[in-house]
């Protein structure tokens, strides 16, 4: 008879084109050693071998469970998922990512000692080399922490700050929190993580991060991480959704008197971040102008009071930081390629 108790983990995989890394993405989530899990995989109409590994997985372990769709995207196939799902917690892995031994029982842990909605953990990020090897790359660690459902701007930024960049796949999620809160189907190469996760700071989450690595994310040349300059655009296309979901985390996070500096540090993240992928697809002068073009307007609706450098007080000790956001100030974006790049120096 069919054990219906409800596992504590739903893992999510978008499956597309992955014949040569699935399985072992598969198994580093059914390999675990908390065995309480489903994992969801969602064939997103790959012309490959793909959708009858999924079927050849889930017919050796009952606890594989497959679903094919037409090609949308890998939000609609987390959609998908994210209805389907049984477990208390819901969590993501890509189809060619590996969870590391012992992820979901360091995760199980915070969730018995912490009770959060949200639990956030370190990870690896490796990414391929010009001689097509994979490389890790060095990235800021954060400290332990944890963000309590009270709106506290200080408190959220300093949340955010530990926890490094809002991706999903090194987070778990109570099901019952998210409620109806699903993935922006319109982002179909990128921002979709820093939306969903906006929409779910501003839900107020009791939140934990600690900084030990679960997971190891692979970064390849059709990877939808990467800036190329294909993806550069179709992120632009979403920026007006970001900034929205980021301004009303903001709004929602905020004290009485703390929106406009905890908007200013946000609106610092939106504009490294676009500095950042416009060097690493190396864009050209009309495309790189018409990206600052882009995010001008889609910040315009939530300008601050405060004086237009206002953001740059938010670089801190960050001096790198502080010269990306004085070029974008004084809209000599294009020098900051001419900054010291230590990820290209990695891939060398």
């Amino acid at each position: 008879m069919e054990n219906r108790t409800a596992p504590l983990f739903s893992i999510i995989m978008p499956v597309y084109n992955a014949a040569a890394t699935l399985e072992a993405a598969a198994r580093s989530v059914l390999d675990q050693g908390e065995r309480s899990l489903e994992l969801l995989l969602v064939d997103d109409g790959s012309a490959d071998e793909s959708l009858a590994i999924a079927r050849r997985l889930a017919a050796a372990d009952a606890r594989v469970r497959v679903f094919a769709q037409q090609n949308g995207g890998i939000c609609a196939a987390r959609n998908c998922a994210l209805a389907a799902a049984r477990g208390e917690y819901v969590g993501f892995c890509d189809d060619d990512d590996l969870y590391l031994p012992g992820a979901l029982h360091a995760a199980a842990a915070q969730i018995r000692q912490t009770g959060a909605d949200v639990v956030r953990a370190g990870y690896e990020l490796w990414r391929e080399n010009a001689a097509g090897q994979p490389v890790q790359l060095p990235h800021p660690v954060g400290e332990p922490c944890a963000l309590d459902p009270a709106p506290d701007g200080a408190a959220y930024l300093a949340f955010l700050a530990h926890s490094g960049p809002q991706f999903v796949w090194n987070a778990w999620y109570r099901r019952a929190f998210l409620g109806d809160l699903r993935f922006d189907e319109r982002c179909r190469s990128g921002l979709e993580d820093f939306i969903f996760n906006a929409a779910v700071y501003a839900a107020g989450p009791h939140a934990v991060y600690t900084p030990a690595p679960t997971c190891r994310h692979f970064e390849n040349a059709h990877s939808t991480s990467r800036a190329v300059a294909a993806a550069v655009a179709a992120r632009l296309e979403a920026l007006p959704a970001w900034a929205a979901a980021e301004h009303a985390a903001a709004k929602a996070r905020s004290a009485p008197g703390e929106l406009p500096g905890v908007w200013a540090s946000r609106q610092a993240e939106l504009i490294t971040f676009l500095l950042h992928q416009l060097r690493d697809s190396r864009a050209e002068k009309p495309a790189a102008e018409a990206a600052w073009q882009a995010l001008r307007r889609a910040l315009a609706p939530y300008a601050n009071p405060a004086p237009g450098l206002d953001f740059l007080r938010v670089a801190g000790q960050n001096k790198k930081k502080a010269a990306a956001l004085a070029l974008y100030a004084l809209r000599l974006t294009g020098l900051y390629r001419y900054l010291p790049n230590q990820e290209e120096r990695s891939l060398q």
